[in-house]
């Protein structure tokens, strides 16, 4: 079977990292042979899906700034890209050939993209074939307009060789950031794939160096994730969803703004209720 790329992209801090390790780490579970890539001075994902183990550098790896790598939860491999590609000690061709990498022979790559989304987008290096983009949210007006973004890209020529995954909607506290993620996917024709309630286990999991699925097993949190992993792996391609203009994006945060304010105030028009 070809490996297929999962590329997590979204706005900084909306929970890229986590759904990158929660994932990877739901795929191994299920018996899967998960790469975790990410490209992140801090290990964000990496230092949780690798659980305390000692991140290496990859094996006869010549010179500075060397990929890292350890073995994770359920077997995943882990491996921190980031400081060799922005020295340019190394390629993503390079890294994805690494003998060490040809033998584990993963099924799954899962890319935690570091970038932001501005205007444009770009898949992480070495990519061979097709890969599958999920877009990361919160229901914040900053990471659904970086979100946008990425609807826009992939309704450009550069992405014609992505996929769409869907919406992870992250750290959601309650029905109306829920109703506000759904009515942002429902105005761009996007398809929620997952939904992530707020939860404390979150911090939990992040002060063990653990994944979820670790230290909240039987979590609802962790549920979320593993069905995630169902669902990539029955799913086919999601429809491509269409980017709102600049005047209609500003149109749709001031609705919800009006919303916001009227549910604050106590004061609902037009018989709202979430």
């Amino acid at each position: 079977m070809a490996v297929e790329h999962l590329v997590i992209a979204g706005k900084s801090g909306v929970g890229k990292s986590t759904t990158a390790a929660n994932l990877s780490a739901a795929l191994a579970e299920k018996g899967k042979r998960v790469l975790l890539i990410g490209y992140d001075s801090r290990w964000s994902s990496t230092g949780i899906l690798c659980g305390g183990n000692e991140l290496t550098p990859l094996p006869g790896w010549q010179g500075e700034d060397a990929p890292l790598q350890a073995l994770g939860h359920a077997g995943a491999l882990c491996l921190e890209a980031g400081a060799a590609l922005e020295s340019g000690a190394a390629t993503g061709g390079e890294i994805l050939t690494h003998p060490l990498i040809a033998d584990y022979d993963p099924e799954y790559v899962v890319h935690d993209t570091a970038w932001e989304p501005a205007g444009s987008f770009t898949l992480p290096p070495g990519i061979d074939g097709v890969s599958r983009l999920l877009a990361v949210t919160s229901a914040d007006k900053c990471a659904l307009q970086a979100v946008n973004d990425i609807f826009a890209w992939l309704n450009t020529v550069a992405s014609a060789e992505c996929r769409f995954g869907g919406v992870v909607a992250n750290n959601l506290s309650g029905p109306l950031y829920e109703a506000i993620v759904s009515d942002f996917a429902s105005q761009t024709g996007a398809v929620i794939s997952a939904t992530v309630p707020r939860s404390i286990t979150v911090s939990v999991s992040d002060f063990y160096s653990q994944t979820l699925l670790q230290s909240a097993p039987f979590s609802h949190v962790s549920y979320a994730y593993r069905k995630l992993a169902r669902d990539l792996e029955k799913s086919g391609e999601k429809r491509r969803p269409k980017p709102l203009s600049s005047d209609a994006l500003s149109n749709w945060a001031q609705k919800w703004g009006d919303i916001i304010t009227e549910l604050e105030t106590g004061v609902v028009k037009d018989g709202l209720g979430i």
